[in-house]
């Protein structure tokens, strides 16, 4: 699949719906996260620091509804007081965000993350975004079929540092990749793109773990999960220490150490009397290592921590792991 080559995949047929200065936020390609909260302010995320826009013209209620109504229905969905929560994508990779009435007073919440463009580890490299020796280790490990996990906050650069990585997965790969929400452009041409439905009129929810389920039925060489948010942590798992290595997923932590214990208790809220030591132990036989990426003050996204995981401590209830990088000034992380 190529990847888009301008903002004009989808958006021009609601963009007219839009206020002409929203239109042209929109438009931006120096904002990365566009942030419309009711009529009561709007906010851009340009280059990691968030930013008030201030408007010339007011918009109304009313017509930023019905843009959001025609972005809904380009997309199949329908916005109502009974489905006020919408998330979706447009067709160029822009991930769309809404929470309406009545849970949003003041007017609808709009949040567009905005696709502008991947990039490859050459570029993160050189903007000083991740050392050369940690891209030259995952790649590695990628090669030896391990499994691994990137971490991070909101708007750290997960999803942007997995594509860069797995640029380098070899071309002959069957990759089947599942997300909550589609984001991801695989170069491997033996690749299938799969995403979670939520639950609306007339179409059941696929949630990702029906997915994971399917994908160990589709002879994939790896699995690519998006991101791991509930208790489909366990099924990973399993996958993994069943044989399906060179799987790949994002989650949100604190540090690559926080990262493991997190997904733990993850896969521990899939069923109520799975042993706590049991999990943590067959997460630690799972996962080989864990990339950390952050978003620093100033707005530039880095990778802090790569640490590789060799094991679990029943007595002392700990994961074993071994730091192979902490970026300079980086917080000591505890084990």
């Amino acid at each position: 699949m190529s990847e888009p080559k301008s903002p004009e995949s989808g958006w021009e047929k609601v963009l007219p719906f839009f206020e002409a200065e929203i239109q042209a936020l929109i438009l931006d390609p120096t904002i990365s996260d566009l942030m419309i909260n009711g009529t009561t302010g709007i906010y851009a995320d340009r280059g990691g620091v968030i930013e008030h826009i201030e408007l010339k013209n007011e918009y109304s209620v009313e017509r930023l509804e019905a843009a959001i109504q025609r972005v809904a229905r380009l997309m199949g969905q329908d916005l109502t007081q009974q489905n006020p929560i919408l998330n979706t994508r447009m067709p160029d990779g822009s991930r769309v965000a809404v929470v309406g009435a009545p849970s949003a007073i003041g007017g609808p919440t709009l949040t567009i993350r905005k696709f502008n463009r991947w990039y490859s580890t050459d570029e993160l490299i050189a903007s000083g975004s991740m050392p050369s020796g940690v891209r030259d280790r995952v790649v590695s490990f990628l090669m030896d079929k391990k499994n691994g996990i990137i971490a991070g906050g909101t708007g750290s650069g997960k999803t942007t540092l997995m594509k860069a990585i797995l640029d380098h997965v070899p071309a002959t790969d069957r990759l089947i990749v599942i997300e909550q929400v589609a984001e991801l452009r695989v170069l491997q041409p033996n690749a299938v793109r799969w995403e979670a439905v939520d639950a609306i009129p007339g179409q059941a929810a696929i949630p990702p773990s029906a997915l994971l389920a399917a994908a160990l039925r589709h002879r994939p060489d790896r699995i690519i999960f998006g991101e791991i948010r509930d208790e489909c942590a366990n099924d990973l798992l399993q996958a993994m220490n069943t044989g399906h290595g060179g799987t790949l997923t994002t989650l949100h932590a604190k540090s690559a150490w926080d990262a493991l214990s997190r997904l733990s208790n993850l896969a521990l809220s899939a069923r109520a009397n799975i042993n706590h030591g049991f999990i943590r132990s067959e997460t630690a036989e799972a996962i080989d290592f864990v990339l950390y990426c952050e978003r620093q003050p100033s707005g530039k996204r880095r990778v802090r921590e790569l640490i590789a995981v060799t094991g679990y401590d029943f007595a002392t209830q700990a994961f074993l792991t071994e730091d192979l990088y902490k970026a300079p000034n980086s917080s000591t992380v505890s084990h």
